[in-house]
Formats: C-alpha cells, sequence, structure tokens
C-alpha cells in the first residue's frame, strides 16, 4: 500500500426530596467541578492541538473542511487534511494482473491526489500552501482514516456527516459512521446550516458525560455562543422489561408531582454543579429517551452543535457506540461532537 503525509508543496450533600432518587433508573449524582475517576482531560476543546480533517471532494466535505480550518484557527491548532482513495483494484482476486499494473501506477496518481487536495484546500480556506499537512491514502476509507489519525497523534477527527455516496442530511454515512465507533479521539460530525449561536451539552450525571460537558463549556467560551445542558429523566417502561412481570415486576406509573419533583432536585443539582466548576450556561431538564431529547432540544433552539459524551474502550466492546450518542449522531439537525472517556 502507498501512502504519503508531507506538507503542502511549498513547504456530601443532604436529601433534597423525600421521593426516591432511585425511582429514576438513569439518576446519579455527579459534580462537574471535580475530576471524574479515569478520565483523560487532554480531550477537551481548548487542548485540541492537532486536527485532521477527512475529504472527499463533496459539498459536505467542504463544510468539514471550513469549520476545521476555523477551529484550528482559533485555537492555534496544526491541521492535516486527509483524502483516502477507494481502491477496490488491490483486491481483485479474478483479475490479479489488474491489481499489479494498478498498484504500479500508485505512486503516480497519489502525487497528483497530493495536488487536487492542496488545490481544495487553498480554494475552500484560503490557506497558504505551507499552512497546512496533506495525507494520502489509498484502500479502505474507514480504517486508512483512523490509521492515518493515530499515527498522526491526531486529538480530534473531522468529518462530514455523509459523503458522496449518503443522501439526506439526517442520514449518517457508513465511512463517517465506523470512524465514530472506533475512533480513539474526540469525532466532530459537521452538518451545513444556519444556525444560531447555541450549543446543546448532554448529561446523565454518568462519568463519560463528563468531558463533553467540559468540552462544550470550553467551545461555547471560544466561540461566544450560549451553553445549554440538558438531563432527560428516561422514565418509560422498556418494552425490554416486559418480562420481568412474570417474576413479579410491573410497569410502574409516576403521577405528574412525583415527576415534577425529579425535575426540581435534577435541575438543583445541575445548577449547583455547573456553578461550582465555574460554567456559565443554562440548564433545562426534560423527559424521555435522552437522544431524542437532545435532539428536540437542538431544533427549538436551531442549535450550531450537541455534544454527547461516550466510553471508549479497546477491543470488540469499542465498536460499541453508546446507544445516545448513536441517536444523537444520526438524528441531530446539526454538527455533533462527540467526546469518548478512555479507561485507564
Amino acid at each position: 500500500m502507498f501512502a504519503q503525509s508531507r506538507p503542502a508543496r511549498t513547504t456530601p450533600r443532604p436529601e433534597l426530596s423525600p421521593l426516591s432518587i432511585a425511582s429514576s433508573p438513569h439518576y446519579y449524582a455527579f459534580d462537574v467541578s471535580k475530576p471524574a475517576a479515569n478520565v483523560h482531560h487532554s480531550q477537551g476543546m481548548s487542548t485540541f492541538s492537532k486536527i485532521l480533517v477527512a475529504i472527499d471532494f463533496s459539498a459536505v466535505s467542504d463544510e468539514a473542511l471550513r469549520q476545521a480550518d476555523k477551529r484550528a484557527q482559533s485555537a492555534g491548532a496544526k491541521l492535516a487534511v486527509c483524502h483516502i482513495v477507494p481502491n477496490d483494484l488491490r483486491n481483485d482476486l479474478l483479475f490479479p494482473h489488474i491489481s499489479r499494473i494498478a498498484a504500479l501506477k500508485i505512486p503516480l496518481e497519489m502525487n497528483q491526489v497530493a495536488d487536487e487536495v492542496s488545490t481544495r484546500v487553498m480554494d475552500v480556506t484560503g490557506r497558504a500552501s505551507g499552512d497546512f499537512e496533506i495525507i494520502t491514502d489509498d484502500g479502505p476509507p474507514h480504517a486508512l482514516i483512523l490509521k492515518r489519525a493515530e499515527e498522526w497523534k491526531a486529538d480530534l477527527i473531522v468529518m462530514g456527516s455523509h459523503g458522496q455516496n449518503s443522501t439526506g442530511d439526517a442520514v449518517l454515512g457508513s465511512v463517517t459512521s465506523s470512524v465514530l465507533r472506533h475512533a480513539h479521539s474526540p469525532v466532530l460530525i459537521v452538518r451545513a446550516g444556519k444556525h444560531s449561536s447555541s450549543i446543546i451539552a448532554g448529561t446523565d450525571f454518568s462519568d463519560p458525560s463528563l468531558p463533553a460537558v467540559k468540552a462544550a463549556a470550553e467551545e461555547a467560551v471560544r466561540t461566544g455562543s450560549q451553553l445549554t445542558v440538558v438531563h432527560s429523566l428516561d422514565l418509560i417502561w422498556s418494552p425490554a422489561s416486559y418480562p420481568a412481570m412474570a417474576f413479579g415486576g410491573a410497569p410502574f406509573n409516576m403521577s405528574q408531582d412525583q415527576i415534577g419533583e425529579l425535575e426540581v432536585v435534577a435541575k438543583e443539582r445541575l445548577d449547583e454543579s455547573l456553578t461550582k466548576a465555574g460554567i456559565t450556561g443554562n440548564t433545562l431538564i426534560t423527559t424521555g429517551p435522552a437522544g431524542d431529547a437532545l435532539v428536540n432540544v437542538a431544533v427549538a433552539e436551531n442549535s450550531e452543535l450537541i455534544v454527547v459524551g461516550t466510553t471508549g474502550r479497546t477491543g470488540i466492546p469499542r465498536a460499541l457506540l453508546g446507544s445516545v450518542a448513536e441517536t444523537v449522531a444520526k438524528k441531530a439537525p446539526c454538527s455533533v461532537l462527540v467526546v469518548r472517556q478512555h479507561p485507564k
């Protein structure tokens, strides 16, 4: 496999309520002013120093390039632009001689591709040719984007929501989805559109959500946007729980007064935590599945960005993206930043 990486050519709190918090299966105590266990805080937005953006020359990837360029400039970060050429001929078992001929042509073709990438970056961003790095390769795009990002030690990967082969802005392309599931670093999924200066952060009061709240706060400061931190009380009896009825379980029904009491407790905790952490922003308590709730809030506020957290692991479990993050990534009308918590 031929690959190129080069610069461009010329260079303890008392109980607040008698209602048991345990009645909400997704309610956990947390304090964003304290470090979460096993969290690498280098994932915060203000510390992004090497940003890699993957492009495929589509209109969506041009928007990803513009946003990556803007973030790199505001943070003083290095920018690398990665383009992977899909090469099915390398695995052509029926006509291996074609694969060998194609392989001989790859070095020349990669030089031409790099020149095209350089021209595209300069046209879209206005950068000089020496102000960014170019990474080109041929093969499976999702695997090579991940490989090249790790080799370059990128601390943020930026991608369009879908590529040339996908349709519809709400659809998450297969390459983007695969990178999102397997990346060690945070991934920014870019969607174009005219949005207000509003940033949404989701929290379920668990450790994986802490880096997301802090990253969203830093992003709000960087862009001068309004931050809203959302927690959703998921009080719906899941269909998967109905088998428990055979053992005496039963769906629970909460009165509006009980739900209102839970909302008050949750909002007080959330407000206090943001104050302790020195984070300025609004807080909002909703009900229902968290992923859908975040998307609905983003639609109502015409938000420019949603930030969510998920757990990053190694091996097979690493491919299992949290359900909330996955829902938001697929359905959000705006850009989405997924921040991973990495166990030590």
